[in-house]
């Protein structure tokens, strides 16, 4: 389970990274403004946190379940 969750979370970063990978992309040829790439960076951040977050909470929530078992 803890294998799966770690692994889920790598996905998470790969993803993010490819995001602001395209975003530096889109900045480089300049198709947008450094600071909307700023914006979007935080924005691609903080939903990868809260994708993160919701992991650890399935993690902990089926955790508690097989501990009750």
């Amino acid at each position: 389970m803890k294998k799966q969750a770690e692994d889920t979370k790598i996905a998470l970063r790969n993803i993010r990274r490819e995001a602001i990978d395209e975003l530096k992309k889109l900045e480089k040829d300049k198709h947008i403004s450094e600071d909307d790439i700023k914006r979007a960076e935080k924005e691609v951040q903080d939903m990868t946190n809260t994708f993160v977050a919701k992991v650890d909470e399935v993690v902990s929530h089926k955790e508690k379940e097989v501990m009750e078992v």
